[in-house]
Formats: structure tokens, sequence, C-alpha cells
């Protein structure tokens, strides 16, 4: 690749995927061109197929880009992330749910490695709920193997499952090994570990028109799931004026940015790459030179670990996904705003990232 790779944001042109579930909200409610009839259930904007639409890379893959640039893209914190995969290590989704999805599980990275993928932590923040839409967020009690498949068998298992009832603004993290579904009438973002293996543990005893089942993965399932754990709904904490930190854990961290008018954030170069997702108006964006992007409702743009600084223009909201240093990007900026050591461990909800908090910067002790 004879292009040189800048500071300068990248426009992502996503991978739109048909689902039984989905609909239209994704056009809807985020502007997005949806192919006529089809019914998308997700817009992956991240992914590793994902193409470059702006600039002299537009039409590389993002995984294309990763293998040319990997540490002027990714930073010190995304090659880390991405090895040993050599991918782009986060997927950012939009994700429409028409109808509850089947209850899944994911394994953490320990599980998942001899299957050559990473395991699956992944965070949800709502964009839009019909009333009384809720969540499946984990067992109301750590049942273990033989009462699942007993409870299973005897067609009982939903009396087991937490419900959690949702509205816009809501934000779930939902740690690998927990049982989960996002039920019907729902649009969200999703940030996760870049990784697909979902293993399907209950499908609501639907059939098809055929009178045929999805496949399951039972005991997949039972192997890598963590019966105590659950999905938590996080309390936002404002880092200053027009930002708040939504979740934050070892794999990722989600801002929402609020902007009227404009706003500049500076950076630490080279240490990793920020995923901008509008949800609300529309922006420009640029690095700390150079053009500015246009970004509308429902694009990501990327912004390369080069950049030193992020400026937006314009009155809308975005989310912001990046890989974090917790003590530079998380602790330390949230203690010096004022917040006590509980309400920041409570970003990283069961994932427990944050449970035990340094007094002083771990890397210069």
């Amino acid at each position: 690749m004879s292009e040189r790779l800048t500071s300068t944001p990248l426009l992502l042109e996503p991978v739109l995927c048909e689902r039984p579930w989905g609909n239209r909200r994704l056009a809807d409610y985020l502007g997005k061109t949806l192919p006529p009839s089809a019914r998308i259930g997700e817009s992956w904007e991240t992914a590793n197929e994902a193409r470059i639409a702006s600039g002299p890379l537009t039409g590389q893959t993002l995984r294309d880009v990763v293998s040319a640039f990997s540490y002027q893209l990714l930073g010190r914190l995304g090659v880390a992330a991405s090895s040993p995969f050599g991918d782009f290590p986060l997927l950012v989704k939009f994700l429409d749910a028409d109808d509850v999805l089947s209850l899944q599980v994911h394994p953490d990275d320990a599980q998942a490695a001899p299957l050559g993928q990473r395991g699956k932590t992944e965070v949800w923040h709502i964009l839009a709920a019909t009333p009384q839409a809720n969540l499946v967020v984990g067992l109301t009690e750590p049942l273990d193997q033989e009462t699942l498949r007993q409870v299973l068998a005897q067609q009982q298992l939903p009396a087991y499952l937490v419900h959690l009832t949702v509205q816009p603004g809501d934000t779930i993290l939902v740690p690998a090994g927990t049982l989960h579904a996002i039920g019907s009438g729902i649009l969200l973002y999703e940030l996760q570990e870049q990784s697909d293996i979902t293993y399907r543990f209950y499908d609501w005893d639907r059939r098809d028109a055929e009178g045929r089942q999805r496949p399951l993965h039972v005991e997949e399932g039972l192997a890598v799931l963590k019966p105590a754990s659950r999905g938590r709904r996080i309390m936002p904490l404002q880092l200053d004026h027009g930002r708040q930190v939504l979740a934050a854990c070892r794999h990722f961290l989600l801002e929402r940015w609020d902007i009227d008018g404009s706003l500049e954030v500076p950076l630490r170069s080279g240490e990793t790459f920020r995923i901008v997702s509008c949800i609300g108006g529309s922006l420009q964006l640029a690095s700390e030179t150079g053009p500015w992007l246009s970004l509308a409702l429902g694009q990501s743009a990327l912004l390369p670990a080069l950049a030193s600084a992020l400026r937006l223009a314009g009155h809308g909201t975005v989310l912001v996904a990046s890989v974090p240093d917790l003590w530079h990007d998380v602790i330390m900026p949230l203690r010096q705003v004022g917040y006590s050591n509980d309400l920041i461990a409570q970003l990283a909800g069961d994932t427990e990232d944050l449970a035990h908090l340094p007094a002083d910067n771990p890397s210069q002790t």
C-alpha cells in the first residue's frame, strides 16, 4: 500500500447484516441507506471487512489498513489489544431488534483462545426503546450445570431469567460469560471485543415456517457460562461540560460527547485510536490539523492514534470508543473531578476491572 496514513479522521463504510429479527429502524432513526425490503438487524461499523470511505485510503478494508499501518492507526494500546490476531480489536455495531434475540452466552478471552478468537465482553447504549422494552441480563440465582440442564429440559428456564427494563440513554455492560438477550423494540449501539463466538443457549421454543428450530449450543454455553455474572446498568459520570464516561473496563472505554458549537479534546498521540459514532445531529471533526470530515447521523469515523487532538464542530452527539489506559484515561481524570472509588468502579460492572483502584499511577510504583 503506497498511500500514507495521517492523523486525519477516516469515514467508515459499515457492513450491513440481514437478520430475521431486524427491521428498518437503522434507516428510520439513524438515516442509514438499507437495501429495499431487507430486514437489516445490524450495522457493523468497524468490522474487519468495513471499508474506508474518505481520503486516499478509500476502498481499503479496515483489516488492510491495520496490516499496513498498525502502530500509526492503533497506537500502543490498540496494537496490544490487536495481538495476536493482527486485526482491528474493537467492534462497534448499531443493532435493531424488532423481535427478541435468542438467549446467548460468549466465552472470555482465555476460553476463546483455543478457538483462535477473543472472548466477548460488550456494552450497550440504548438509542430507542418501546415502553417496557427489556433485556435479559443474567440468572436469578447461580444455578449449576446439571440444574440448568434440567430446567431447560422442563422448559422452565424463563422463570430463572433477570429482566431489565430500559429506556433511551441507558448503558448496560455485559461481561463475557453472562447469559443475556436483547428484547424486542430496542435500537442500540453496541461496543464489544472484535469476536464472533456466540453460543445460542435458548431460543424461546421458536420454530420457522417449516416447523424447524434453530440449532442450540447448550453444552458449549454451559462450559463458558458464569452463572453469577450479570449485565449491569452503569451510572454515567460527567467528566466535564459536554463529556460523560458511560462505561470502562480493560477492553474498552465508552464516552458520550454532546457538542453545541465546538469542542477540542487533547489526546496522547501514539496511545490509542478513537471510534466516533454520531447518534444525534451532525458534526464536523478533525485532528489537531488538517481537513474537516463531515459526520452525519448514523455514521462512524476512525481517528488514528497519530492524532494529538480531536476537534468537533456543529450541534450533535457522538459516542467515542477506544482501548484505554485505565489509569490515565479513566481513574485519574475522574478522581480529579472528585468522584469516589466506588463510583469509578461501577463503570466496569461485573468485570470488576476497576474494583481495586491503585492510590497512585501503577506504572510508577
